[in-house]
């Protein structure tokens, strides 16, 4: 590597990295005083990492909202070690770890974030912190948005607590934990998703929650990747700890940097569009990846030091997870158009729409239960002119005996059920080859087909009797407020 002169930066590039640098200056000693007010269980050592990287992920954003992911970050960093610390007579037993869990998801549960210092527990530090976080986003965050960063919060503690009681049950014999699952709890326990539905909520970005399939689609991916990536920058060292990742579990180590490297590409590929327009949510879902990515290349953020720094090899003798201006983004399958598509509120081909859904997978009624956000392909024609002059807002299936099929805006913008044209029910019906849960009316001849497109984007389309043509519409999962904090077993009754 030839040292003896810098590496060119044009001048706006020289005046980002400075921007960077001065803010993560600034809520250095904020966070340090943070930190040390709470007392919690993380190294001081690692502020500077903290606020370096959030500086970096968002350097248009005002310092305060820096400062609240720094926070959030630390927080997160603070109950992994809480979770990961055995239990001695000393420490909590599994019992008070369990009360302290449900107390955390109770703080997350209050619909506009605890509003006193009702939470202020000198005995669980980590408790008042997190209290202090989400009274903080619920503040200044889009209630929209804050609810999906509310659901991932829920999820990393479910996915940590689940963590615990299996390296536990580990200890004592029982099962090999099955990779799939591992991996799909890791994504959530790594933190990425905390820290970029937090950051989502604090812009204000105009259309961001439209924009929500594609950009929760591309987070899914670069959160398994970065979970898979700490796995091989930390093996060595949790192996020493006892802990499972997925190379124990028996993923190589080019398995895994080979999927690592796909799951980036592919959310690389997804947000291109989105990143081309300028939206910030998806910049800074890019930059979240791509620091996490970098980092793990070339260090453990846990134990920083020599042992700890060889780079990852990739095999490719290029940078590895940095974008190169001679490669062509790679062109978006129908999926990802159609994702796109919803995003952007546009018009996409009903040909090909027919093609999609024939390809896509069914749905059972257990994956339907929930209120959805609806919207069509097209901007004319009968179905789309009366759900306009509707103000459709979506469905919401209660259970396989009711269904409120036209959830509708009033004058204000509040949601009500439309009943004049009746109800609805679920029913498993064969449709184009495939047997589905379906929405049949009540007193309408018409039946709603669905196909999984993503987790939270189905495709649906409406047949009517009589009808010369079938209309495709789309709906995306509306997150729910969490609910009572779930019972980790094992708590003892």
């Amino acid at each position: 590597m030839d040292t003896s002169r810098p590496t060119a930066h044009p001048p706006r590039e020289i005046n980002s990295i400075a921007e960077t640098c001065s803010a993560a200056l600034q809520n250095m000693p904020r966070l340090e005083i943070w930190l040390k007010e709470h007392g919690l269980p993380v190294d001081p050592a690692l502020v500077p990492l903290m606020c370096l990287q959030t500086a970096f992920f968002t350097p248009w954003l005002p310092s305060e909202t820096c400062h609240q992911i720094s926070r959030l970050t630390v927080w997160l960093m603070a109950i992994d070690n809480v979770l990961d610390a055995p239990d001695t007579p000393e420490t909590a037993g599994p019992e008070e770890t369990s009360a302290r869990v449900r107390a955390w998801h109770r703080i997350l549960a209050e619909p506009a974030g605890p509003q006193d210092d009702s939470h202020e527990d000198p005995v669980d530090p980590v408790a008042s912190a997190l209290a202090e976080i989400v009274h903080a986003l619920h503040r200044d965050g889009c209630p929209e948005l804050v609810a999906v960063w509310r659901e991932s919060m829920c999820q990393t503690l479910t996915g940590m607590h689940r963590e615990r009681e299996r390296a536990q049950a580990a200890e004592a014999g029982g099962r090999a934990l099955p990779l799939a699952e591992y991996l799909r709890d890791g994504a959530w326990t790594i933190g990425v998703e905390q820290q970029v539905t937090a950051l989502w909520a604090l812009m204000d970005e105009p259309g961001l929650s439209r924009r929500l399939p594609v950009l929760l689609g591309a987070l899914r991916q670069a959160a398994l990747a970065i979970r898979l990536l700490n796995d091989l920058r930390g093996h060595h060292r949790e192996q020493a700890e006892g802990k499972t990742d997925a190379l124990s579990l028996g993923l190589s180590e080019q398995e895994a940097y080979q999927r690592a490297e796909a799951g980036i590409e592919n959310c690389r590929r997804a947000l291109a569009p989105l990143t081309a327009a300028g939206y910030g949510s998806a910049v800074a879902l890019e930059r979240v990846v791509l620091w996490h990515a970098r980092m793990y290349h070339r260090f453990d953020p846990v134990r920083p030091g020599p042992t700890a720094s060889t780079p990852l090899a990739d095999g490719t003798g290029r940078t590895p997870f940095v974008p190169h201006p001679e490669e062509a983004v790679p062109p978006m399958s129908t999926e990802q158009e159609v994702l796109e598509t919803i995003a952007s509120g546009g018009e996409y081909d009903t040909a090909k729409l027919a093609d999609l859904f024939d390809r896509l997978e069914p749905v059972d009624t257990d994956f339907l239960i929930g209120t959805w956000q609806g919207g069509g392909f097209e901007c004319s024609g009968e179905n789309a002119e009366l759900l306009a002059k509707m103000r459709w807002y979506g469905k919401r299936f209660a259970d396989a005996d009711h269904v409120e099929p036209l959830l509708c805006r009033d004058e204000d913008g509040a949601v009500y059920s439309y009943e004049e044209l009746g109800l609805a029910t679920l029913h498993e019906v064969v449709h184009r080859g495939k047997q589905s849960t379906a929405m049949v009316y009540d007193q309408l001849p018409v039946i709603d087909h669905f196909r999984r497109l993503t987790d939270d984007v189905l495709l649906g389309v409406m047949v009517k009797k009589g009808a010369s043509a079938d209309f495709y519409f789309h709906l995306t999962r509306v997150p729910a407020a969490p609910g009572p904090a779930p019972r980790p077993s094992g708590d003892g009754g």
